[in-house]
């Protein structure tokens, strides 16, 4: 190695690799996120844009789970990292559900038919449905950060 500064070891989403403040920083921000997202989709259901709802609903989701893996020193930023590490670092080892990986990667894909699917359609029903869930699993994860003491910028979780 040339470079005094260079580290021998290489750092992956895979091992934590932020610190302290980078961990509460993130993850507040994240936390943030999703409520705007999570607010954002109420709105547009009311409006009866349920596939802007729908994308809406998954950010929401999104940026929850990669709030908790922020948190945990994790610095997953692609949705495919999020889904991954979050499989692999949580739900695997039982900290979380085994299906919250899951719903997270039918969420981003509901979420790129909602926005590029130009023949796809989804009922009202099924859309409501589908937000449920997603909400029962951001509730889940906001409570997983709120037990590590991380809280969103106006202080709820």
């Amino acid at each position: 190695m040339n470079d005094a500064n260079e580290s021998p070891l290489k750092t992956s989403r895979y091992t934590p690799s932020l610190n302290a403040e980078e961990r509460r920083l993130l993850a507040q921000s994240e936390i943030e996120a999703s409520e705007t997202a999570w607010g954002a989709a109420e709105v547009l259901v009311t409006q009866r844009l349920h596939r802007d709802a729908l994308s809406r609903a998954y950010f929401a989701l999104f940026h929850a789970a990669r709030g908790l893996l922020f948190a945990e020193g994790y610095d997953a930023r692609g949705p495919d990292a999020v889904i991954e590490v979050l499989g692999l670092r949580l739900a695997a080892t039982g900290e979380m559900p085994p299906e919250a990986p899951a719903v997270l990667a039918r969420g981003q894909r509901y979420r790129e038919l909602c926005d590029f699917g130009v023949g796809w359609v989804v009922s009202p029903e099924r859309v409501l449905a589908e937000l449920e869930v997603y909400e029962e699993h951001r509730t889940g994860l906001l409570a997983m950060l709120a037990a590590r003491g991380v809280k969103g910028a106006s202080g709820g979780a």
